[in-house]
Order: structure tokens, then C-alpha cells, then sequence
């Protein structure tokens, strides 16, 4: 037909496997920046004082912190399920790759 494409994919397992850590170790990196912040921000305490003006912006800023402290951690989780996802991924795709060239070698068989 016209306009079709007859390139392949090339999935290669290695590369997938290889790649996954990467993503691991990036989810670590940011709960440990996270773990430090927080550790920060706490050694702070209310460094905002007592005054009106001050209460105020601690009632404001102290939720902020925490949502976005939180978001972090989460997204931390996000990144280090990637890995496991890749990882996932490339062991279907070993097992789908392996039933599918026993099929094909068995329809060969059978029609020699």
C-alpha cells in the first residue's frame, strides 16, 4: 500500500535493563534532597516570629511547605517506579518474544 512503512523495532533487552537503575537512582537522589530540605526547613522552626504580620505569613507558608514537601516525596516514588516499570516492560517483552519464536519455528515445522 502506499505510504506504508516497512521498518522494524528493535527492542533491545540489555538496553533495558541497563537503562532502568538510571531511574532508581535519580528517585533516591531526589528523597534524599527532599530528606534534607525538610531537615533544614525544620531547623528553622518558625523563623517567621510572633508578630501579626509574621502569624500571617506562617499560617500561609507553613501549609505550602508541607504540599510541597509532600509532592516531592511522591514524585521521588513517581521516578523510582519507573524502574520498575522498564524493568517490567522487558521481561514481558522477553517472554512474549520467546513464545512468539517458538510459534514460528513450530508453524515451520510443521510445513516442511
Amino acid at each position: 500500500m502506499a505510504g506504508e512503512s516497512h521498518q522494524e523495532m528493535k527492542v533491545d533487552l540489555t538496553d533495558l535493563y541497563m537503562t532502568a537503575p538510571a531511574f532508581t537512582r535519580a528517585g533516591s537522589a531526589i528523597s534524599d534532597a527532599v530528606s534534607q530540605a525538610t531537615h533544614q526547613l525544620e531547623g528553622l522552626g518558625h523563623f517567621w516570629g510572633n508578630d501579626a504580620p509574621g502569624q500571617k505569613f506562617g499560617g500561609f507558608y507553613a501549609p505550602k511547605q508541607a504540599e510541597l514537601l509532600q509532592m516531592l516525596a511522591v514524585a521521588s516514588g513517581e521516578v523510582q517506579g519507573v524502574a520498575d516499570g522498564i524493568t517490567k516492560m522487558a521481561e514481558s517483552f522477553g517472554v512474549t518474544e520467546e513464545a512468539n519464536t517458538a510459534k514460528i519455528r513450530s508453524m515451520n515445522q510443521e510445513t516442511s
